[in-house]
């Protein structure tokens, strides 16, 4: 039958890569069409495509998640960063990257680089371009080290799990997540000293916005001079250009005299936004600056937003947020016209004036990375802090020694977090990882027809002409650069998915040892250091650090190199062919 065959599945895989990395269609919107489609040709049966919603492995990264939430407000989390800045540049990067890796390795690294990121910010003396982006590699290194360190390799061992394999415990990776860690920081803290921009904070203005706001009719500020309005002698905010009767200014003259409803608009520091308020009649979104900044958010576009391509007219923010932009930041770009008229782009780090449920939408995440606001989590007190981390490791340790299943021992732990007050029901609505629940399900339903079709199989053996010649070993490196590949195109979660069954096939093949395979999976598509778009924290410091993608190259070029060389040398040395 024609919906079985190897053909139908390989049109359908076909059509999945070409929606994610031709069309940048969202990867839970894309594997959930291409399992649907499979699932309603009968290319798959019903107890096939429901299975993999309701894999152990999966269920484990969805409670772990959830948990992690509780780590995310403990005292501990709260305070990296802030005590071991010192003046010394080298040690602030050994410190930095030492840290990071290790907090990374038990805890989302999204809050890890978020908080540290702030405390960065802060610090008047520190260079944040010359740290930001080590920053996010060393986290990305660190969710290397245990099986809980990142969803990809939660999501591989559902995989391994669900091909009916020996289950992967709590520390596969780690014997060769330390070597790799080691050569890669020892690359890593030179190269950005030498490599990566050096933006003083003069130079850097690293809250400059691009903000906009009105003149009111009965402004006192009309019939006057930008000079005479005291316009220029503001410290880090100046005035970029006016926009008159769809006519646009720029640059403005000391001598141009204010109108009603001019359009003005300024670029600096939010934290000078305040300032603003001393103009009689200065509105942004016709309110008062007074009122705006009691609730403004700062959030970054995520690589996959439905918002991306859009104008800020086009994309609606009251209905969908409740919330407003009041400014925009790009990096280094000079931004220019209305902030209706900019189209919006990942990385774009967004002002938002947001009302009271704005933090319970439920298209937060798949849009907005949020940094910083009102509505960041509440720190939980020291006593209470050490007894939600204890739990934490207690149910980490446990699994890892096989004393508690960990899917049970998180869902013990939940519980008790939820009783306790630490997490409420709210947060795990609003938190709930839906994508990734859609997006591994119906991978693992795409992998079960391409095993059963004996696509995988055949997909095997083009790796294998390929790699004619060099046996087990050249096939095991294809696996490995077609991954890291893959997860620069697309996600790195999307990219275990796809490439997962091919590697059985390959074990199945050479009648060799699964666990090379399935670590230069995890390890491949973990292995984002060359783009700001492949992963959420290279995503968050692109804007804030002022980053070009050429430094994203410069910098992760080498960084790569070493990953992907020790990689393939440590990998079958700790599990043999």
């Amino acid at each position: 039958m024609f919906f079985n065959s190897p053909l139908w599945i390989g049109l359908v895989v076909v059509a999945l890569l070409i929606s994610l990395i031709v069309f940048s269609v969202r990867p839970m919107l894309a594997f959930a069409i291409a399992a649907a489609v499979l699932f309603l040709s009968d290319a798959i049966s019903q107890t096939a495509f429901l299975s993999g919603f309701i894999n152990q492995a999966l269920i484990s990264l969805i409670l772990l998640l959830l948990c992690s939430l509780a780590v995310e407000k403990t005292v501990f989390v709260k305070n990296i960063g802030k005590t071991f800045f010192t003046t010394n540049k080298v040690l602030n990067l050994v410190k930095l990257c030492v840290s990071s890796v290790f907090a990374s390795g038990i805890t989302n690294n999204t809050a890890v680089v978020s908080v540290i990121m702030a405390s960065i910010n802060q610090n008047k003396l520190l260079i944040p371009s010359r740290l930001l982006l080590p920053l996010s590699y060393a986290s990305i290194l660190g969710g290397t080290l245990t099986l809980v360190g990142t969803s990809t390799n939660m999501i591989v061992a559902g995989f391994v799990e669900d091909a009916g394999l020996p289950v992967l415990n709590m520390f596969s990776t780690t014997p060769i997540a330390i070597f790799v860690i080691v050569s890669c920081l020892i690359i890593m803290i030179p190269a950005a000293l030498f490599l990566l921009p050096s933006h003083q904070r003069e130079d850097l203005a690293v809250n400059a916005y691009f903000i906009e706001t009105k003149v009111a009719a009965d402004s006192k500020l009309i019939g006057k001079s930008v000079i005479n309005n005291g316009f220029r002698n503001l410290n880090a905010l100046y005035l970029a250009e006016v926009i008159r009767e769809g006519v646009l200014y720029s640059p403005v003259e000391p001598s141009f005299k204010i109108q009603a409803n001019d359009k003005l608009l300024f670029v600096g520091d939010l934290n000078d936004l305040a300032m603003l308020n001393q103009f009689d009649g200065l509105l942004v979104l016709n309110e008062s600056l007074a009122s705006i900044n009691n609730n403004l958010v700062e959030v970054v576009i995520t690589a996959d937003a439905s918002i991306s391509g859009k104008t800020i007219k086009q994309s609606d923010f009251r209905s969908q947020f409740n919330a407003s932009v009041v400014g925009v930041r790009r990096g280094e770009q000079k931004l220019s016209g209305g902030l209706g008229r900019i189209i919006l782009k990942p990385g774009d780090a967004l002002l938002l004036a947001v009302g009271s449920d704005f933090q319970n939408r439920h298209n937060l995440k798949n849009n907005f990375i949020v940094l910083s606001s009102e509505y960041s989590v509440s720190c939980l007190d020291i006593k209470k802090s050490t007894l939600v981390l204890l739990g934490f490791l207690a149910v980490l340790g446990a699994a890892s020694l096989s004393l508690l299943p960990l899917m049970k021992g998180l869902m013990l732990l939940l519980g008790v977090y939820v009783a306790s007050g630490v997490i409420g029901f709210s947060e795990i609505r609003r938190r709930l990882p839906f994508e990734i629940l859609i997006v591994v399900g119906s991978a693992l339903a795409i992998a079960h027809a391409m095993f059963e079709s004996g696509l995988a199989t055949m997909l095997g053996d083009i790796l294998l002409t390929l790699s004619q010649g060099y046996g087990v070993w050249g096939a095991f490196v294809a696996v490995y650069l077609v991954t890291l590949l893959l997860t620069e195109l697309i996600t790195n979660n999307a990219a275990a998915a796809l490439i997962f069954p091919i590697s059985i096939a390959l074990t199945e093949h050479f009648g060799v040892s699964y666990m090379p395979f399935v670590m230069a999976v995890m390890f491949g598509a973990s292995a984002s250091f060359l783009s700001p778009f492949g992963y959420q924290t290279n995503l968050m410091v692109f804007s804030v650090g002022k980053y070009k993608i050429i430094d994203y190259i410069k910098f992760g070029l080498p960084i790569s190199l070493t990953y992907s060389v020790t990689v393939l040398w440590v990998i079958p040395l700790i599990y043999p062919f």
